[in-house]
């Protein structure tokens, strides 16, 4: 079905193919960011800390670095702190991407302010879907969450689509037959409306898929040299290696 298409589309970010099938990273523990720039991993009881002025903590001891160990902290922190609200922007674009499809079937059909239902309805996926990455205030990127978007994230997103589905079909329907009972169309001007929405989106669809695939692709670049700087950060300070995040 159309719908199904354009929504799958529009939510790429959500898929599989977006996240787990191009990027070898693991994220093996939880890893957080609060809003004053403190990097934290859990691992079970056991807790990492670095400050927003750099200080190691290891279960509430702090470390002491030398100024080597120091400056690779450093680095570490500020790539997490780069990295981690750009995958929150990027499920954002994902968001935005299905809206606009459903805008651009409004504007072919001529039915602005017909799918606000629709809209509404992408608008609380999106506020779930956000909920993944907070943990209170702090920022959350979960361990394994390369692999749960192959189990339980697919599986949410198929729930969605099904939902979207049914809402955006039953919009496309109503305002045709409006349309249809006020004599604005005829049968055939009705296939040809049809035809013309799904060429429209066909292009749109391309254009989008492109920049989110181009996307996913920078954030996966990018936290391989995170697994990369962590591998050294690692080697810098044996006491870290018992709280690996990025790691591939």
């Amino acid at each position: 079905m159309l719908g199904k298409k354009i929504i799958a589309l529009g939510m790429l970010v959500l898929t599989s193919n977006t996240w787990a099938a191009m990027c070898p990273v693991t994220v093996e523990n939880d890893l957080l960011l609060t809003p004053a720039g403190e990097v934290k991993v859990d691992k079970a009881q056991d807790k990492l800390r670095i400050d927003q002025n750099g200080r190691v903590f290891v279960n509430g001891e702090e470390l002491d670095l030398t100024q080597e160990q120091k400056l690779a902290i450093k680095k570490y922190q500020q790539q997490v702190a780069s990295y981690m609200p750009s995958v929150v922007e990027f499920a954002d674009k994902g968001i935005a991407a299905a809206t606009d499809f459903v805008n651009e079937i409004e504007i072919s059909l001529d039915a602005e302010g017909s799918f606000g239902s629709v809209k509404n309805k992408i608008d609380e996926y999106g506020v779930t879907a956000k909920k993944k990455f907070y943990k209170g205030k702090d920022l959350v990127l979960e361990h394994d969450f390369f692999k749960e978007v192959d189990t339980t994230w697919k599986n949410d997103f198929e729930v969605m689509i099904q939902s979207l589905d049914k809402e955006l079909f039953a919009s496309v329907f109503n305002s045709l037959s409006d349309k249809m009972q006020n004599g604005e169309l005829n049968f055939s001007e009705l296939q040809q409306q049809f035809a013309d929405v799904q060429a429209s989106i066909k292009t749109k669809m391309n254009e989008n898929s492109k920049e989110i695939k181009a996307d996913a692709q920078e954030l996966c670049d990018s936290a391989k040299e995170i697994a990369d700087q962590e591998k050294t950060l690692h080697e810098l300070v044996p006491e870290l290696q018992s709280y690996p995040v990025f790691t591939i």
